[in-house]
């Protein structure tokens, strides 16, 4: 079910605009606006899900992974991170989503200073 409201499903509908690199019928890939890294891609569920946390179906989290994975791989790159957030004011867009990104040097996630 989509919410009319949301730009995530304006771009499944393909009522917004969207670079979109991955397509399955099910599972959505578009590039970021404002990318953070050179490959940084959002991997949407076409069906409105607001986040992880109301997230359900655990075979469209498998689905979604695979997607992130295959994305990152199709676009050269071996290593790469996925992320979401669940719940404002970290999720700005209330429709769940993975980032993909890759292709810089990433710090760890919680600000860590991990050596490499």
């Amino acid at each position: 079910m989509a919410d009319p409201s949301c730009i995530f499903c304006k771009i499944a509908a393909h009522q917004a605009p969207a670079e979109i690199v991955y397509d399955d019928g099910e599972i959505l890939g578009f590039r970021a606006i404002v990318p953070a890294t050179p490959l940084h891609v959002l991997v949407i569920p076409r069906r409105h899900v607001r986040s992880l946390a109301d997230l359900d179906d655990g075979g469209l989290a498998g689905r979604l992974m695979l997607a992130a994975s295959r994305i990152a791989k199709d676009a050269g790159h071996a290593s790469f991170r996925v992320a979401t957030n669940s719940g404002a004011p970290e999720q700005t867009v209330l429709h769940l989503h993975l980032h993909v990104m890759a292709g810089a040097r990433m710090g760890h996630p919680s600000g860590l200073d991990v050596p490499h």
